[in-house]
């Protein structure tokens, strides 16, 4: 029996017995906790993270695709827009000139009628003037030949009595 105790004591300090003990106990724990079926969970939950992964991969790549097509066609784009900038340059262009050309038209129409009506006072003011001159010339040539002639006075008296006789009221 000393033998079988002395046994034992090299059982129970072997580290052999100590591993098959804790294999022993891992594996009581393994089945207690389910531990299988959290590994299992966990291996598809990682499973899926990678399809997802993949999913949104394949998603990024399209999308860079799209990019990549929309920016090839950038240029073309921009030559449309320089194109439809120019014609609308085109057009505002022409409505300016033509609008210009209405107000000059305008201004000249304005300025040509103002000098027609500066020339009409100025004729009528010359005329006006021109007759005040003319009726004082007349009067100082009148009395002139009525000083030098005053026979002519009397003539001219009796020519004013005739006319106001032929007058009928």
């Amino acid at each position: 029996m000393q033998e079988f105790i002395s046994f034992l004591k090299y059982l129970a300090t072997s580290n052999a017995i100590n591993f098959i003990i804790m294999l022993v106990i891992l594996g009581v724990i393994i089945v207690k906790m389910n531990l299988k079926s959290t590994l299992s969970d966990a291996v598809a939950g990682v499973e899926n993270s990678i399809k997802n992964s993949d999913n949104e991969k394949e998603k990024s790549e399209n999308v860079l695709q799209t990019s990549k097509n929309e920016f090839d066609r950038l240029p073309e784009v921009i030559k449309n827009l320089e194109n439809e900038a120019e014609l609308k340059v085109r057009v505002f262009k022409d409505k300016i000139e033509e609008n210009t050309q209405k107000n000059i038209q305008d201004i000249q129409k304005n300025v040509e009628r103002s000098l027609l009506i500066e020339e009409e006072k100025i004729s009528n003011l010359m005329t006006g003037r021109t007759i005040a001159a003319s009726v004082a010339m007349a009067q100082d040539n009148i009395r002139n030949l009525l000083k030098g002639n005053p026979d002519l006075h009397l003539k001219f008296i009796d020519e004013s009595l005739d006319e106001l006789d032929k007058v009928e009221l």
